[in-house]
């Protein structure tokens, strides 16, 4: 939980867009493979593991009635990193540190935008890291799909930032 625990809390929030529901699921996450520890076969490395559990969780909640009823939060950029900064640079100006958070924050909005296979799909692979070979095992899909999915994400969100104004 020390390792994986905000990594999972990110994941969980990317797919559902709430703080509240993903310290939930990241909570429901580590209780599972607590509980099926001894079920893990070791097949692909726990972090992938946790990850899979992750995304299964996440879409059971939002496949239930009631999280359908539910508006998403409205501020995508609320935090999930616990309150922990990070410090810029030192050649960096407030300035620069302020226009590149901006543009972070607009890049995310317009990714959380994106349907839910590629929001997904971006996430893992951006934000998390994963190779399309681990979002693959992650989500249950071919690699192929996986790559088919980045590459429609990447125009989906060109087409986004265009409209939206937004510099790369």
């Amino acid at each position: 939980m020390t390792e994986y625990g905000t990594k999972v809390l990110h994941l969980a929030y990317y797919y559902l867009k709430d703080r509240h529901l993903a310290e939930d699921v990241a909570q429901e996450v580590f209780i599972k493979a607590y509980k099926h520890w001894d079920s893990f076969r070791g097949d692909s490395s726990a972090y992938t593991w946790l990850y899979k559990i992750t995304v299964n969780l996440c879409r059971d909640k939002a496949r239930s009635a009631w999280w359908r009823r539910l508006l998403p939060s409205e501020d995508p950029r609320a935090s999930v990193t616990g309150g922990v900064e990070t410090a810029a640079p030192p050649e960096e100006t407030p300035e620069d540190v302020a226009v590149k958070s901006d543009q972070r924050d607009a890049m995310m909005q317009q990714v959380l935008k994106l349907p839910e296979v590629y929001r997904e799909a971006v996430v893992l692979f951006y934000y998390q890291d994963l190779s399309t070979v681990e979002i693959a095992e992650v989500t249950g899909q071919n690699e192929n799909t996986v790559k088919t999915r980045l590459f429609r994400a990447r125009a989906m969100l060109k087409e986004l930032l265009v409209k939206g104004g937004v510099e790369r």
